[in-house]
């Protein structure tokens, strides 16, 4: 229960953030359109720090053109995606020594080796809960651990793409009233699209545990020369 007290708090102190911004970005949303949401989603997801700007950027812009969610929606997670892309690199570019350099010998080896039976929820809850959830420090491990690419940009899809779906609905579903339905639905929403998200990363799992399985026994049956 604790724990269930304290993400509640956490989504409403988030939506009460969201509910600011969608009064700050106004003025400036309505001629930003969908370019907008791009280029704040990719500032967002690299070096700068942007909380909530592109949540509620997609939900004032869906209230003026309900029609138009999915579009929004699927642009602002292309720029979360885009935007991760840097920071992935530059992890990947420095290896493990990366995280050697900022953890301790002992807490490196222990978050590589955590993070690679984990690595695809790792990422994909953190992209669908709002902040203050960290996601960077994820996009980073990856990197650092070289995870595939394509599972990378799978986890963001998916987290980020279930978020902004989520928020996009609500405000076709309740307008101006929107960012109270992301109070009042928010933790029930996370719970459940976590609980989805944890199912496709653990389907993940076990498909490439027995794609490994199927390699390892065609490698033993097959004749050396």
């Amino acid at each position: 229960m604790p724990a269930r007290v304290a993400a509640g708090k956490l989504i409403v102190q988030s939506s009460a953030m969201l509910g600011e911004m969608v009064a700050a970005l106004r003025v400036w949303a309505d001629g930003a359109g969908a370019t907008g949401v791009f280029v704040v989603a990719v500032l967002d997801s690299s070096l700068l720090a942007l909380p909530n700007a592109t949540d509620a950027l997609i939900i004032y812009l869906t209230i003026q053109r309900p029609a138009l969610w999915w579009y929004y929606a699927a642009v602002a997670t292309a720029g979360a995606v885009v935007g991760s892309w840097p920071l992935y690199l530059l992890a990947k570019r420095g290896g493990e020594a990366f995280l050697e350099r900022r953890l301790s010998g002992s807490r490196s080896v222990a978050a590589v080796n955590w993070y690679r039976r984990s690595a695809f929820a790792a990422i994909a809850v953190p992209a669908f809960v709002p902040p203050p959830m960290p996601l960077k420090i994820f996009i980073l491990l990856a990197g650092a651990t070289a995870l595939a690419p394509w599972r990378v940009v799978t986890a963001l899809t998916l987290g980020r793409g279930a978020r902004h779906a989520f928020e996009t609905l609500l405000a076709v579903w309740y307008g101006d009233d929107a960012v109270r339905a992301v109070t009042d639905y928010g933790l029930s929403g996370t719970i459940v699209m976590t609980a989805g998200i944890a199912g496709v990363g653990l389907a993940v799992y076990l498909w490439q545990m027995r794609q490994a399985k199927r390699s390892g026994r065609r490698a033993a049956v097959t004749p050396r020369r």
